[in-house]
């Protein structure tokens, strides 16, 4: 199960300056519940159900069980007549199914208000403790004030039939969709969470059930991205956005720190101090000291907080700066391509693609010849599959700059995803699966990647890029070996943690040095999303609920795109549901004894 989660697009996960602006289809090791789906063949939103299901089926035969109400008509008994020609009063029941029978006819003409009396009549007449047709009697008057849009008297009715007979199909399902009428959508997805346990899940019930559950995450995520203020951030995010850019101003530019350095009434010395040693909230606060009082480098303290700002995901203000040191006529032809490449990243964390590659172009009207823009185009092109526009770009970077480290091993590294992809299909097409391990040319381009990490052997993103690789081709060891290496080089990276945690997962298909890893990862780095999401994940398949829906609300509070939010509310919900349909399992344990045993052996749903 677990190779298979080892993405072809994880090769620019992580990867230098890519950390914001990378679509979320192709994020870093998107561990999330619509992968899964695709993993277990089923829709996403039931997946979480579906764990208890896989469970009780591979260990028990599964057991013809009916649990439809019979729509079946009672046989109307014809008015005995005794000796004396006396006729024999009808039961309650048949009067009750009597009163059925009227208002079914009632329905077909689509009479509803007398069908609502009819079923009423039923109701009432019909034994409180009888609960093979008493269930059936509200269903069906559920039904009437169905197409009567009186939904509250729809869901009081369902609820009513459920209370007799909790297992009742009709019952749930008309509940779900009164529910969604009513925009009650958690309590529609319990419902639908229910019925996908009762039919086994059935294609039909949890496609429905993943339409209702991306409902919910939609809803919720757009409420949390609406009335958040920001993001914390940590150092190792914020130099690994910059580390792609050799032409800022401020990140690690000696001859500007001199430059301020010489300048004693000017704040930025302190506010360049404050950033480097990961000091940001009091940075912002200098930044815009040196803007609105001492105002002797203003652009380039714009540049450093709306830079800020963006990482934290204050967009609003993270505009207003780079809007303001675009429309000044002072600001250098760098330092406004600079500031155009940081508004991209705003830009595609924000699903604004459109805008974002105009940017590109004017950035490179203004400033042709800074490096930066191509070699940072060609990452979102690679991540949009547009390879050929991505070597350009690099082609372009390498020619502005030659030993640019960052273009040269994202370059390397692209071209060898695209060779082994064209490899592969090609010996599907001709069948010859050896055909891969005995390719000439594939030790040939691996050996050319080798030589690479040991021209570049200070750059942990090379080792970690080449460990990808390795553990998507199965080599997993070797893939331990280069994440070992990354790690010592590199070792506060907390997503290298996550990634060498799930090659380690894959290879011996065990939980726990992996899970401690991914502990040590988020010790390492609290606001790593990437590593509560995936130990989030792994929580659900072990079946401890409780610890998973806390490292979900933990890791939607730090995601940085509406889309992904989107996915881990949705994850959200499906554990706290499976968490309160299992407590009501528990409240009727007679009549769920065996699946109750089957979810204890298995301590949990999976």
């Amino acid at each position: 199960m677990h190779s298979k989660l080892i993405s072809s697009k994880n090769l620019i996960a992580n990867s230098p300056n890519l950390s914001l602006i990378r679509a979320d289809e192709n994020s870093k090791f998107e561990f999330k519940l619509w992968h899964l789906g695709v993993l277990i063949g089923v829709p996403s939103a039931a997946i979480l159900s579906y764990f208890l299901y896989k469970k009780l089926n591979q260990q028990t035969k599964p057991k013809q069980e009916n649990t439809k109400k019979s729509e079946t008509k009672q046989p109307e008994r014809k008015t005995e007549v005794n000796e004396n020609k006396k006729p024999v009063p009808l039961t309650p029941l048949e009067i009750a199914v009597d009163k059925k029978n009227q208002g079914n006819k009632h329905f077909q003409s689509k009479d509803f208000e007398k069908a609502v009396e009819c079923y009423t009549d039923a109701i009432l007449n019909c034994p409180a403790d009888d609960t093979n047709e008493l269930p059936k009697f509200y269903q069906n008057r559920a039904a009437a004030y169905d197409n009567l849009k009186k939904y509250e008297k729809v869901v009081e009715d369902c609820s009513n039939a459920l209370n007799l007979d909790p297992n009742y199909e009709k019952a749930l399902s008309r509940r779900a969709k009164a529910y969604e009428s009513l925009d009650k959508l958690q309590e529609a997805f319990e419902d639908l969470t229910s019925l996908c346990i009762l039919q086994k899940f059935s294609s039909s019930s949890m496609m429905v059930a993943d339409k209702m559950v991306k409902k919910i995450g939609e809803k919720m995520a757009a409420e949390i991205f609406r009335t958040r203020t920001g993001l914390p951030i940590s150092q190792h995010f914020v130099n690994n956005f910059f580390v792609g850019l050799n032409n800022d101003l401020i990140f690690k530019n000696a001859e500007f720190y001199e430059k301020v350095k010489e300048n004693e009434k000017s704040l930025m010395k302190l506010a360049i101090e404050e950033f480097n040693s990961g000091d940001y909230s009091v940075c912002i606060n200098t930044c815009s000291k040196e803007i609105d009082e001492t105002r002797q480098f203003v652009l380039e303290a714009k540049n450093l907080r709306g830079s800020l700002y963006m990482l934290k995901c204050q967009y609003k203000e993270a505009r207003s700066d780079f809007d303001d040191i675009l429309k000044d006529e002072n600001a250098s032809g760098r330092l406004k391509s600079n500031t155009y490449i940081k508004l991209t990243a705003l830009n595609l964390q924000n699903g604004e693609e459109k805008e974002a590659f105009e940017n590109y172009e004017k950035a490179i009207l203004i400033d042709p010849s800074n490096e930066d823009i191509y070699c940072n185009r060609a990452q979102v092109f690679a991540m949009k599959n547009r390879f050929e526009d991505s070597f350009k770009d690099f082609e372009k970077c390498l020619e502005l700059k030659s030993d640019h480290k960052i273009a040269k091993i994202q370059k390397a590294f692209f071209e060898f995803r695209q060779f082994y992809a064209q490899l592969t299909m090609y010996a599907q097409a001709i069948q010859s699966p050896n055909l891969i391990h005995e390719s000439k040319e594939l030790k040939n381009e691996t050996n050319k990647l080798e030589n690479l990490i040991k021209e570049f052997s200070d750059v942990p993103e090379a080792y970690n890029l080449y460990a990808q690789i390795l553990s998507e081709q199965e080599q997993y060891e070797k893939a331990e070996n280069y994440y070992k290496i990354a790690l010592e080089k590199d070792p506060q990276n907390a997503a290298l943690m996550v990634q060498r945690a799930l090659n380690i997962m894959t290879w011996t298909n065990d939980f726990e040095e992996p899970i401690k890893m991914l502990n040590q990862a988020i010790e390492t780095d609290q606001t790593c999303e990437f590593a509560l999401e995936t130990l989030a994940t792994i929580e659900i398949q072990r079946g401890n609920l409780p610890r998973a829906v806390e490292l979900f609300e933990k890791a939607i509070q730090l995601t940085r795109s509406e889309e992904s939010m989107t996915n881990l509310c949705c994850m959200l919900v499906g554990a706290k549901t499976q968490f309160k349909v299992l407590n009501k399992l528990s409240q009727n344990p007679e009549a769920n004894l065996d699946i109750l045993n089957k979810i204890n052996q298995n301590k949990g749903f999976y």
